[in-house]
């Protein structure tokens, strides 16, 4: 089997169980799929290792996880490597935008449709690499095309090109279970697999005791007056409480 190179028109041998090329005349970096040929392409990494513990450790201290997770949680080390994606160049009412898909599977939440960071892209050589771990794409073109119509639905495509992005993989410990990570080595953005999330009822129970007090001085007051003054002084307990329960869980 052979294909034509993207750059150089070249025909290029291909083993049959070959799925990335690199050109030997002009040493562009190609990936084989479905018979054509597509260029491969690096974004270099912009963020170190203890870059990427920080970009964690905030979003630990987000809204979305349990209370003091970025300090008492135990972080492992953070492990660079490239992984693959899908990168569709499409044509929208306002505009061009790249859509990125996984070229492997995935457990992390979000990795799907994120948009690419920016940065200085190059073309992909064995070399960027080094002794770098590089995640070989197992996802179809297709497939991840077809990902990304169930979420945008049908759109003119322009281009497709393998991206590898860096990613640093962390492990961390909390509450005597391990939970996982990814943080883009370019943008810093996190993408967990899983984490410990704050507690909803605790701020159910909250949101209920509210109801249930405003309902009670709204149908034994009746003096419009006195029962604003009395939602205002109901309310400032209440709001404590919900402040030192989003301290605690």
């Amino acid at each position: 089997m052979k294909v034509k190179c993207s750059q150089c028109g070249a025909e290029i041998p291909v083993p049959a169980d070959a799925n990335l090329l690199q050109c030997p005349f002009c040493d562009t970096a190609l990936v084989v799929d479905g018979g054509d040929t597509l260029f491969r392409v690096v974004i270099p990494p912009t963020i170190n290792a203890s870059g990427a513990v920080d970009h964690l450790r905030r979003f630990m201290a987000g809204r979305k996880t349990v209370a003091g997770l970025d300090t008492k949680a135990r972080i492992g080390n953070a492990e660079f490597l490239y992984f693959p994606f899908w990168a569709f160049r499409i044509i929208t009412d306002i505009g061009e935008r790249v859509v990125l898909e996984p070229a492997a599977p995935s457990a992390l939440q979000g990795i799907q449709g994120m948009t690419l960071p920016p940065g200085d892209s190059r073309e992909w050589t064995d070399e960027i690499a080094g002794d770098t771990l590089v995640i070989q794409p197992e996802v179809p073109q297709n497939t991840a095309h077809q990902w990304m119509v169930s979420r945008l639905g049908e759109v003119q495509v322009r281009r497709i090109v393998l991206y590898h992005l860096p990613m640093f993989k962390i492990t961390y410990e909390y509450g005597g279970r391990p939970y996982r990570a990814a943080v883009d080595g370019v943008s810093g953005q996190v993408f967990p697999a899983d984490f410990p999330a704050k507690a909803e009822a605790p701020f159910i129970a909250v949101a209920a005791l509210a109801m249930a007090v405003f309902s009670i001085e709204g149908l034994v007051v009746s003096n419009l007056l006195l029962k604003a003054v009395l939602y205002g002084v109901s309310a400032v307990p209440i709001l404590l409480l919900a402040w030192w329960i989003s301290r605690k869980v």
